[in-house]
């Protein structure tokens, strides 16, 4: 016969001390197979076994609201407990279930709560690898231990639900902390007063549970008392169980010179690995791993760290699978390989030596993903900027481009971008960054990044899924006091794109990192004096205007042909018509001819001569139809650099505020002419967004749909042509 046991609402440490107590006497076989009840009180936070507590608890937060932080004997991830949940344990052996495994166990187990759910008229069931579910979500979160033979597999049951509470205590992802992450939250889980309406009595939760286990496990139960020999041992272990020595057994690695860290994830859950290596011999010296997995035995981690130490790294990979191979282990969805990757990931940054960072540098690595660190760089195709790194009084700070100025590493990595062929962007927010890594994927490009340990971690799943589907890449840390370190309101403005305090990129690893990338020939040929003003445009340089060292070329227009080539929608559009550009340019010369006051916008392309015969041809041919629509007004934009300012709109137009020098003019018609394509788009939406003005994009590529009219692959011809026509 199995007993039952309801031990009421006990401290954490009690309750975690009852589940060592009775998993080790049911090891002795000093106690029949058990199913207990129990619940919390005072609320807490429990971490799994294998967890650290820095990594998954706010401390801050948990420490001010008195809520108590312990750490369970299971694997598992970290949860949060208050005091109407509860909670459920089954405690016997493996012989009672004929040998089951540790995986069909938790089914047979989970299916069993399930089915007790279900004569609540709770809609529950099983839902691999551990949890319980309502219409898709979470009612209740489950894991084991075993110990030989004697296991101790237990679960929750959401009663009612501080969802806000819960997230405010773990260390969740920012955007679940504001009022529209709190309802994405509460949608993906379930909890029993909400599915019935009302909150029923626990001892009818209690029963539910004990004839859905008893259907299922085909057992028998009565309700019994804890032995004298459990209350005694009760009494004897808690302190144990509420001491920093039990709570913080697991901590972080030491932040030594030679420690490389790494996240790794899986189906079986994450792995925290931390390793220190003997650069000098590359020898693998020890390894550290954390995480929220679960494993039989549960000292199997402890012996895998052991047999590893002062291991060749050449000879890391095969002594996990000799250690693998001689022993009996279960893990639950976890394999062999989940380990291999796992401590491989932060020993692929010693591949930084050949590039030449030093080794105390080396954690300035964050990740390589989806391949070798060498093999990553050699490919990178983009470079993605953190908006956070550029100074607060930038006029670009939050915008997804660069004006190069030299005020910071940012504009620094823009230029190296270009020297290399890649393209730059500045990631302005999260969705930008999700975007940007499907558009990565879709065209098979690996990108650099730049972050800070704390955003990879809690966007793990972002960068997993968009290497699973096609983009690598190469993640550096960046420099400076982050939102993750200036609590939960910074971590939300930041995850918005509106983060005030200054970081800073690490240069010097990065253009290290680069140099095994060839430059771009044009690059390479290009020196100080390979562009002047063009000829023919000479007369609308404003007079205060000086040469600058260097300008936007045409090659940084075509480094980012690819992007262009997702919005071609044919030769031209009116509006979001497709048409041929005949038609179109008829269209613009009838608007040219009601406009009463149109201008010109001439960008770098075509205002610098850079020796290139087809612009030179572009910018004569654009002189022409300038002196044939005599009303014409010019606004040059000879580069992107803010002018904060110091500019005169009734000839040139600022950067970063293009709407300005249209609002002053008054512009009714804007033709942009000889503007690189990603400074375009950014024009034209600010001009329809702050002005009534009609956009016209004469683009020399792909042209811009978002533009009133847009013709692509504009030459010197088709601007004859449109003189022609008026």
């Amino acid at each position: 016969m199995w007993r039952v046991v309801y031990t009421g609402q006990r401290p954490h440490y009690e309750n975690i001390a009852l589940d060592r107590i009775m998993l080790d006497l049911m090891y002795e076989g000093k106690i029949p197979p058990t199913i207990r009840f129990l619940q919390f009180k005072p609320e807490c936070v429990l971490i799994g076994f294998h967890q650290s507590v820095e990594q998954e608890v706010r401390l801050e937060y948990t420490q001010r609201e008195n809520i108590q932080v312990g750490r369970r004997i299971t694997g598992g991830g970290a949860i949060y407990f208050d005091e109407t949940q509860i909670g459920w344990e089954v405690i016997a052996t493996t012989d009672q279930f004929g040998g089951l495994n540790y995986e069909e166990l938790t089914r047979r187990i989970c299916t069993g709560v399930a089915k007790g759910l279900q004569r609540l008229g709770i809609k529950a069931e099983f839902r691999p690898r551990n949890d319980i579910e309502v219409d898709g979500r979470k009612i209740s979160g489950t894991g084991g231990v075993f110990e030989g033979k004697a296991f101790l597999y237990q679960g929750t049951i959401l009663m009612d639900f501080n969802v806000e509470r819960m997230l405010k205590s773990l260390q969740i992802p920012v955007e679940k902390l504001t009022s529209k992450g709190i309802k994405s939250a509460e949608d993906r889980v379930e909890w029993v007063k909400r599915a019935l309406g009302y909150l029923p009595q626990k001892e009818e939760v209690f029963k539910a549970i004990l004839e859905g286990l008893e259907e299922e496990l085909r057992i028998k139960a009565y309700w019994g008392k804890l032995t004298e020999e459990e209350l005694r041992l009760l009494e004897e272990k808690s302190p144990y169980f509420a001491s920093e020595e039990w709570i913080y057994h697991v901590k972080k690695a030491p932040l030594e010179d030679e420690m490389l860290f790494g996240i790794y994830r899986c189906p079986g859950g994450t792995f925290r690995v931390s390793a220190k290596v003997d650069l000098h011999s590359k020898l693998l010296q020890q390894v550290i791993i954390n995480g929220d997995f679960f494993v039989k035995p549960q000292r199997l981690i402890y012996d895998l760290e052991a047999y590893l130490k002062h291991t060749p790294l050449s000879d890391v990979e095969k002594r996990i699978r000799e250690f693998f191979s001689s022993r009996e282990w279960e893990g639950l969805n976890l394999s062999v390989e989940d380990f291999v990757e796992a401590i491989l990931f932060p020993l692929r940054k010693v591949e930084g030596l050949d590039l030449g960072i030093e080794k105390k540098r080396l954690n300035n690595i964050i990740a390589s993903i989806g391949g070798g660190l060498i093999e990553n760089l050699q490919k990178a195709k983009v470079m993605l900027l953190p908006y956070c790194a550029k100074p607060r009084w930038c006029d670009y700070r939050h915008l997804d481009d660069c004006g190069e100025c030299g005020g910071c590493t940012v504009g620094d990595a823009y230029r190296l971008a270009y020297q290399k062929g890649m393209i730059p962007i500045t990631i302005t927010s999260f969705e930008l960054l999700r975007d940007t890594l499907l558009w990565c994927a879709q065209n098979g490009y690996t990108y650099v990044g730049h972050c800070c340990y704390e955003f990879y971690e809690k966007r793990y799943e972002i960068f997993r899924r968009a290497s699973e589907e096609g983009a690598k890449g190469v993640l550096f840390d960046i420099v400076g006091t982050t939102c993750y370190s200036l609590g939960v309101e910074e971590e939300e403005r930041a995850y918005h794109g509106e983060f005030t305090v200054e970081l800073d990129l690490i240069k010097e690893d990065l253009y290290r990192s680069l140099s095994i990338k060839e430059d771009m020939q044009e690059c390479n040929q290009r020196s100080e004096n390979s562009f002047d003003y063009s000829p023919y445009l000479l007369d609308f340089k404003p007079s205060y205007y000086k040469k600058p060292k260097a300008v936007p070329t045409p090659q940084e227009d075509r480094t980012r042909t690819s992007m262009q080539k997702e919005v071609f929608l044919g030769e031209a559009t009116i509006e979001e018509s497709v048409v041929d550009y005949k038609e179109a340019l008829k269209t613009l010369a009838s608007w040219i001819r009601e406009s009463e006051r149109p201008t010109v916008v001439v960008g770098p392309l075509l205002f610098w001569d850079f020796g290139e015969k087809s612009l030179q041809e572009k910018a004569k041919a654009l002189r022409e139809l300038i002196e044939k629509v005599e009303k014409f007004n010019i606004k040059v934009l000879p580069d992107y650099r803010p002018k904060l300012k110091k500019y005169d709109p009734n000839v040139e137009m600022d950067p970063p505020n293009p709407h300005h020098a249209i609002l002053h003019g008054k512009h009714d018609l804007t033709l942009l002419v000889g503007v690189h394509c990603y400074r375009t788009d950014f024009v034209i939406r600010l001009l329809r967004k702050h002005t009534d003005t009609r956009v016209v994009a004469l683009c020399g590529l792909y042209g811009h749909p978002t533009a009133h009219l847009s013709t692509s692959f504009t030459d010197a011809e088709k601007l004859e042509d449109l003189i022609r026509i008026l």
